[in-house]
């Protein structure tokens, strides 16, 4: 097995097709085949369903699929590693962020950063929670900064910001039009989310368990703005940060409901739990993001 024989079947695996893969790789069709069959003899199991009417990965092809990405992203970062040696703080640095921190967090300590470290470039990701925690494990991104709780053992998250969750509610819905408002009035209502693998969305989820919300309808959308965007139009309620709703200029919509104490969270970065996969690049990013917050 070696790198050439990785980066083929990735690529075929990607295009789903061993002509795209031969074409774009500039290889032989038959030199795309051997490069397969050798990983199959090394794994001693088959990794591509090869019959006449479809294509895809084994179960083992899949897990061969996901470490192979990984080898070779970490095999592309020690390349930027030695020449960001030869040349100091240059190349990229690969920051991946979850929404609510990448649309109204982020952007600060970008220019911070830039201002620092002019001949760094940046490559931003903004994806939900779950995907970044899995992009930096993968070694796609160099760190990530996400709200909630990061649970994968290759993974250390470090808190550099507090976050409080607000419950908001449409001007004229019917809760605010109460005196007192009832458990069994905050039953079958319709919330508005954040969609699976957000952070917000697990904190809302939580909630709604643990206070034993029913609700009636559940509108998913994947983003922060739309969920501000759908309260406004009074499509139903939600719990957002509050960060997104000082930035979005909703601070009318927020209502302390008189069962529901939201909890308050931390945004965190995240890193390889490994020291040493940590990139220059990205140690500096660190120092400059603890300055901004006093850490």
């Amino acid at each position: 097995m070696d790198l050439e024989a990785l980066k083929t079947y990735v690529t075929v695996i990607e295009l789903e097709s061993f002509t795209k893969a031969a074409r774009m790789l500039n290889l032989s069709q038959p030199t795309v085949s051997f490069h397969i069959k050798n990983l199959e003899d090394f794994y001693q199991s088959t990794l591509i369903d090869r019959s006449p009417k479809r294509f895809r990965m084994t179960q083992t092809g899949e897990l061969v699929h996901r470490r192979a990405r990984q080898i070779l992203s970490v095999v592309d970062k020690s390349r930027t590693e030695v020449y960001d040696y030869h040349n100091q703080l240059h190349g990229t640095l690969r920051i991946g962020a979850s929404y609510t921190v990448g649309e109204y967090i982020l952007p600060r300590l970008l220019k911070v950063f830039n201002d620092l470290y002019p001949e760094i470039n940046l490559r931003i990701e903004i994806e939900n929670t779950e995907r970044i925690n899995r992009s930096v494990q993968l070694h796609e991104m160099d760190i990530g900064l996400v709200e909630g709780q990061v649970k994968e053992r290759e993974l250390h998250s470090v808190p550099f910001l507090e976050d409080e969750m607000v419950v908001v509610i449409p001007l004229e819905h019917s809760i605010r039009k109460q005196k007192e408002v009832s458990f069994h009035q905050l039953q079958d209502l319709t919330w508005i989310s954040r969609e699976s693998g957000s952070g917000t969305r697990a904190v809302m989820d939580s909630i709604l368990e643990s206070y034993n919300i029913r609700p009636k309808k559940m509108v998913t959308i994947g983003s922060n703005h739309g969920v501000i965007q759908g309260v406004k139009q009074g499509l139903g309620l939600s719990l957002i940060s509050k960060t997104v709703v000082e930035h979005t200029h909703a601070n009318d919509y927020i209502y302390a409901l008189p069962f529901i104490k939201p909890p308050t969270r931390f945004f965190s970065y995240v890193i390889p739990a490994a020291e040493q996969e940590l990139s220059k690049n990205a140690s500096v990013f660190i120092e400059s993001m603890k300055k901004v917050y006093n850490l």
